[in-house]
């Protein structure tokens, strides 16, 4: 994490990297995992690369079939990365658990400040319907309607509240 920035500059460097992502090259959960990543610098630049290639068939609600949105997904995943550190193989119960629990308390945030977890719904409210972006012909009515403003939107909200998350547990982690 950078020192030099308060923990709102941070939060706001965070949201502003997600939300560019998207707009420039899109992809909202690696958009997400990859603002989190550089700021928290979770892993080397290879293994970024391949998590971040690895989540990108998560966009558009899961392989575009707009069920859960990728960047609550990409958030969940850092949170994951950042909560259990060690090897897996030296994962206990409890250990899981309590990831479980974190990834329960993110998701439940993140419905509720945004309004929705899926995809679909989320389009459909910010949007006034959803386009099934695998045919092209609604991928060009997504973008014209401002598909990826929304979306931008959302990934650096998304992003934004995983970091909230990624803090708190670094400082327990700190104080433990």
């Amino acid at each position: 994490m950078r020192e030099d920035l308060s923990k709102e500059e941070l939060l706001d460097k965070i949201e502003q990297e997600a939300t560019k992502c998207e707009r420039e090259v899109h992809g909202c959960g690696r958009c997400v995992l990859a603002a989190l990543m550089d700021q928290f610098a979770l892993g080397d630049k290879a293994s970024a690369d391949l998590i971040q290639k690895a989540v990108l068939p998560l966009s558009g609600g899961i392989a575009q079939k707009r069920n859960t949105c990728a960047a609550a997904l990409g958030g969940l995943m850092a949170i994951g990365m950042v909560y259990f550190s060690g090897k897996l193989e030296d994962a206990q119960i409890e250990d899981i658990m309590k990831a479980m629990a974190l990834g329960r308390q993110y998701y439940g945030r993140f419905e509720k400040e945004l309004g929705h977890i899926r995809c679909y719904d989320i389009r459909e409210s910010g949007l006034g319907r959803c386009f099934d972006t695998s045919d092209p012909d609604e991928y060009e009515k997504f973008v014209k309607a401002g598909g990826y403003e929304l979306c931008s939107s959302v990934v650096g909200k998304a992003a934004q509240l995983a970091a909230e998350f990624i803090l708190q547990i670094r400082q327990e982690q700190a104080n433990s």
